[in-house]
């Protein structure tokens, strides 16, 4: 009697077929996913970052021709403190302001530019985070505002605001800073340049609307340089690394 050829099933094959499977799988709900996007012809967002010198905020209005392109406009106000900045108060008066020993100038920020952004992975159709890189560069503006103190003035026995200067003006004599509206009559501006990069993550459910993080670096330098503290070299750059929420809108048509 013939006994019957029973084959043992092949393991790789089976593996085989069942990544072929899954894969075939992933690239149809992709497809889906991609299919039920909703394509956008501009967006608009405002931003609200912290880098690692300061904090500031700023405008982005764009355009996007497809899913995974967008073209923007931009414009950023922001904070530069210098790393050796350190707010203090003298403790042997009371009533004063606090001060920053040692600074010259108040550094802000003002810039402008183009920037460009590919998305590198479309969110599913049923949701998930988007996920994408930008490069921008254009313009800069530093605006350096010089900063005043109050001093004790030994031949009137009163105090007074004047503009800091480390030659006269020490911790024996110092009370305490002054507001910055007191320096803004003075106002130095030196143009330069800005570049900065990033990764953005957008995690807005709708289509329509634009809820994302972004962290990146980004550099300006400007001429000729802002010396920002005493006894200390004035900065040939500024690089920084920032984290940034935006928020806004997309406006567009259905696909």
């Amino acid at each position: 009697m013939r006994k019957t050829d029973k084959r043992r099933p092949n393991p790789k094959k089976a593996l085989l077929t069942l990544l072929l499977a899954a894969a075939s799988l992933l690239s149809v709900a992709q497809n889906v996913g991609e299919y039920y996007h909703d394509v956008t012809d501009k967006e608009w967002n405002f931003q609200i970052f912290a880098n690692t010198a300061g904090f500031g905020g700023g405008f982005q209005h764009g355009r996007t021709p497809d899913l995974y392109n967008k073209h923007f406009w931009e414009i950023q106000f922001m904070l530069n403190k210098h790393p050796k900045s350190i707010r203090s108060i003298n403790a042997f008066y009371d009533n004063v302001r606090p001060i920053r020993y040692g600074q010259l100038y108040t550094l802000f920020f003002l810039q402008a530019g183009y920037g460009y952004q590919r998305t590198l992975h479309l969110k599913p159709y049923w949701g998930g985070v988007q996920v994408s890189y930008n490069l921008s560069v254009g313009p800069a503006l530093g605006i350096g505002i010089p900063n005043y103190v109050e001093v004790l003035n030994y031949n009137t026995g009163f105090s007074e605001i004047v503009r800091y200067d480390p030659e006269k003006h020490n911790l024996n004599n110092i009370l305490g800073g002054a507001r910055l509206y007191h320096g803004i009559s003075q106002t130095i501006f030196r143009p330069g340049f800005y570049a900065k990069t990033g990764l953005v993550f957008d995690l807005a459910k709708n289509d329509y609307k634009l809820t994302a993080l972004e962290i990146g670096l980004q550099i300006q330098m400007i001429f000729p340089f802002i010396q920002q503290m005493a006894f200390n070299p004035a900065k040939k750059f500024y690089l920084t690394g920032y984290l940034s929420f935006n928020f806004g809108k997309k406006i567009g048509r259905q696909r």
